[in-house]
């Protein structure tokens, strides 16, 4: 089983300052859409301040229970997949997974999206994706592994999180 947490603390800014980010309206959909497209069985947004995950919440009631899940019932079912929580340690009680980071930088102890694909297929997995300018190094030390960054074809590499999100699960979980 595959889990997705989308992680706003800690994060870095352009500086590499460690921050936590904002959620944002167009990540909350997208990244729903894609998980339920795949199959991932949650996606957490994951932010310690609680008016921000009070602007989720507000958000998804509308899709949810309000006047969207009646006039768009399929955005309805995508935002079912979503669960909000204040850290990570509030994820890992109700999952309890193997937990893979994604970093768009190259590292040695970079896993192949091969092997996060074997090990989904073994074990409940939750995949770690960062926002602003990715996760803080200290989300990568203290996860299991680190899947291999996504790469295109030239040197400019830093994808939005949701265009990421896609290709990786496509890559774990795609035909």
């Amino acid at each position: 089983m595959l889990y997705v947490i989308l992680l706003h603390w800690p994060c870095l800014d352009v500086k590499g300052r460690e921050v936590a980010t904002a959620i944002t309206n167009m990540d909350i959909h997208d990244c729903s859409r894609v998980c339920l497209t795949y199959g991932v069985k949650k996606l957490y947004i994951v932010h310690p301040y609680q008016a921000q995950l009070d602007l989720a919440a507000r958000i998804m009631e509308h899709w949810l229970k309000g006047a969207g899940a009646e006039y768009n019932p399929l955005r309805k079912r995508a935002f079912e997949v979503v669960r909000l929580a204040r850290d990570m340690d509030d994820v890992r009680k109700e999952t309890n997974a193997y937990t893979i980071a994604t970093s768009a930088h190259q590292r040695g102890d970079c896993i192949s999206w091969d092997s996060v694909r074997s090990l989904s297929g073994q074990m409940d997995v939750q995949l770690v994706f960062g926002t602003g300018w990715g996760l803080a190094p200290s989300v990568l030390e203290s996860v299991d592994a680190v899947a291999e960054p996504i790469r295109g074809t030239g040197d400019y590499n830093h994808l939005s999180v949701r265009s990421a999100m896609a290709i990786a699960l496509d890559r774990i979980l795609g035909r």
